[in-house]
């Protein structure tokens, strides 16, 4: 008989203690793959990254500024650099308002306005998405504060490309 009546293996050895070792062996060996073994490398590739970003409702300060200032930003909290402006353009800025019937009505709002800035930056692309050299995610609907030498604002990414 291969195993006895007490469960041991040729009479020598428990099948729990054959288990217990196996288990300790596949766990052993899959910490090694996880912490020692490397994954494969994704390529990046270096390129010049646009995007642009919404900022809503500001005054025609921040307007001018923005407008006549072609230079670099940055992100406020972090001081990572977010890139170079290199285009602005702006609209007046618009805000469903409720009338007394429930209706609602598209309203300019006084002396507010929305800008568009375009940024460029030089970065990293592969599948997992846009980068910047110091790997600052560039995705859309990322908000950032960021500062340049003519203002601070808030901004929204709307949308983010390569440019060739």
């Amino acid at each position: 008989m291969i195993i006895n009546k007490e469960g041991k293996l040729f009479g020598k050895i428990s099948i729990i203690d054959i288990l217990v070792v196996i288990a300790i062996v596949i766990a052993a060996l899959g910490i090694y793959s996880r912490f020692f073994v490397a994954g494969p490398k994704v390529e990046t590739a270096s390129s010049r990254i646009e995007y642009t970003m919404k900022i809503r409702e500001v005054r025609i300060g921040t307007v001018e500024a923005l407008n006549n200032f072609k230079g670099p930003v940055t992100d406020t909290s972090t001081k990572e650099y977010l890139g170079e402006i290199v285009d602005v353009t702006y609209t007046d800025s618009v805000k469903a308002v409720e009338l007394s019937n429930g209706k609602l009505k598209a309203s300019v709002l006084p002396e507010r306005y929305d800008i568009t800035v375009t940024v460029q930056v030089d970065g990293k692309v592969n599948d997992s998405g846009y980068y910047t050299a110091n790997n600052l995610a560039i995705t859309a609907g990322s908000s950032y504060v960021f500062t340049s030498k003519a203002a601070k604002t808030t901004g929204t990414i709307i949308d983010v490309y390569e440019v060739e």
